[in-house]
């Protein structure tokens, strides 16, 4: 039987060289690939993130009433709305019984984004002044139907099971608040780009106290990281602020005039990525967002 050459053998160790070459070649391309793709959508998720959660915020935003506290071109505090409601009893002394969140006719007259507590607003709509009240609110929680919204107010049948809320006011709210008032709670907070311990840039959140010296908890990272801050501009995050006529606010004390808030984010890879073969690169992309308050001044 006829073996193989000492040539044959070369060219056959040869060949399947260049093959196993050829594929690890097109494996490691591949890896490459989907890595950078990979940093890529992180990238896009965090500027999506950032962006619906301040569109969200600031779209809320109690402008008309209390306007924007604090305004950088890296933060802002703003009074977003965190709940609403309906007052279903006339108040008994500072407590409000309120509506529960679902009801079998698949009507909702309570929304909670977030549950109020101590240190939030109740801003209740008087009828007869066409005017919004506002009271610190010392305690808020789950009750049943027959203490916080019984069947004979009208607002829920015998089908409802609830449970309703109750909502403790600092204050005994003033005539003519009532059965059928509508309440909406706002939450004072900040939003701010800020450095973490690892040296990376976040968007954070920080819960602020309505009364002075309005003190704010720690912060908290809300996404990111984005591009560093820069004084020259150019930075992860930015804020502008404009009045109806494009004018710039660049004060507090303007800041009742707000008819928009423009939001710039900026993300990059955290490493170099190529994903065409060309040279290896950090990778940028940004996002623009233009927000109108709807409790604003028209």
């Amino acid at each position: 039987m006829r073996g193989f050459t000492v040539a044959e053998l070369l060219v056959a160790t040869a060949i399947a060289g260049i093959a196993t070459a050829v594929m690890t070649m097109t494996i490691v391309r591949q890896q490459r690939f989907f890595s950078s793709a990979s940093e890529i959508l992180g990238v896009r998720a965090q500027l999506r993130d950032a962006a619906d959660v301040l569109a969200s915020d600031i779209r809320s935003a109690s402008v008309h009433q209390f306007g924007l506290p604090s305004m950088t071109d890296t933060s802002l505090e703003l009074y977003s709305l965190v709940a609403s409601s309906v007052v279903c009893l006339s108040p008994s002394a500072t407590t409000l019984g309120l509506a529960p969140s679902n009801l079998v006719t698949g009507s909702t007259l309570t929304a909670l984004l977030a549950q109020p507590d101590t240190g939030d607003i109740a801003s209740i709509y008087n009828v007869d002044s066409a005017a919004w009240t506002n009271y610190r609110i010392s305690g808020f929680g789950t009750r049943s139907l027959a203490t916080s919204c019984p069947s004979s107010t009208g607002f829920t049948s015998i089908s409802d099971t609830g449970p309703g809320f109750l909502a403790t006011l600092s204050s005994a709210p003033a005539p003519p608040v009532r059965s059928g008032s509508i309440v909406h709670f706002l939450r004072r907070a900040r939003y701010s780009f800020y450095r973490s311990s690892d040296n990376e840039w976040y968007l954070g959140y920080r819960r602020c106290g309505v009364s002075p010296p309005n003190p704010c908890s720690s912060i908290q990272p809300v996404s990111g990281p984005y591009r560093p801050y820069r004084s020259s501009g150019g930075g992860g995050i930015s804020f502008r602020y404009r009045d109806r006529f494009g004018v710039e606010i660049t004060t507090a004390a303007q800041s009742r005039a707000l008819a928009r808030v423009d939001i710039v984010l900026r993300g990059e890879s955290p490493s170099l990525i190529s994903l065409t073969g060309d040279a290896r690169k950090v990778w940028r992309d940004s996002v623009v967002v233009s927000v109108s308050p709807r409790n604003r001044l028209q």
